[in-house]
């Protein structure tokens, strides 16, 4: 959290001076991820331990679903690597995904002074052991986890912004000689579509 102070002034558009005013006031300037968080509109959670290895995939992520009428915005994400080999995980957006998720019950809204807390419209989901890749949707890039070790990538601010019917998607490449076990955790905040404009 930073304090700046801003003085009222006039803009002299002849010779672009400005003509400052004595007063002056204070303002408080949050990251967005701390005033989505002030409006309880801030989730954070994991998947569930997510199994892969041998000629099998997986995959973990955050699936904003086709009535959600909300705009998903990633802030976080961490990659936890149990296993004693390091594992690939591409980026996926928005693309059609294999085997059979399941819906992760660990998550929670960042204020939880907001009583009761919020809830999100977004899941978390995950797949173990799925045989395909992912299909359509644009593969963006590729991370590298050493063993026994946690990637993370924070303070995207909402550069990746995931609309109603769309997921960021972490899929992990196969391994061939150990079953691997990863956990991937997010941080999100969320807007309702029809207040965006307001």
């Amino acid at each position: 959290m930073s304090e700046t102070k801003f003085h009222n002034y006039k803009m002299n558009w002849q010779d672009n001076s400005l003509v400052m005013n004595n007063k002056s006031r204070d303002v408080i300037v949050y990251p967005d991820s701390v005033y989505h968080s002030s409006l309880g509109e801030y989730f954070l959670g994991q998947t569930e331990t997510i199994h892969f290895g041998g000629r099998y995939y997986a995959w973990g992520g955050l699936i904003n679903s086709d009535s959600s009428n909300a705009m998903m915005f990633l802030n976080a994400y961490t990659i936890s690597n149990f296993s004693s080999q390091p594992i690939t995980a591409e980026g996926w957006l928005s693309s059609k995904l294999p085997g059979i998720p399941r819906v992760s019950p660990n998550f929670a809204a960042g204020n939880q002074a907001i009583l009761p807390p919020r809830q999100p419209k977004i899941t978390i989901q995950n797949a173990s052991n799925v045989n395909e890749k992912p299909y359509g949707g644009t593969y963006t890039f590729v991370r590298r986890v050493e063993p026994n070790q946690t990637l993370t990538k924070h303070d995207f601010q909402g550069m990746y912004i995931i609309p109603p019917g769309s997921s960021f998607v972490l899929f992990f490449l196969p391994f061939e000689k150990e079953q691997i076990e990863v956990k991937i955790a997010f941080g999100w905040w969320e807007e309702e579509i029809d207040n965006m404009h307001r």
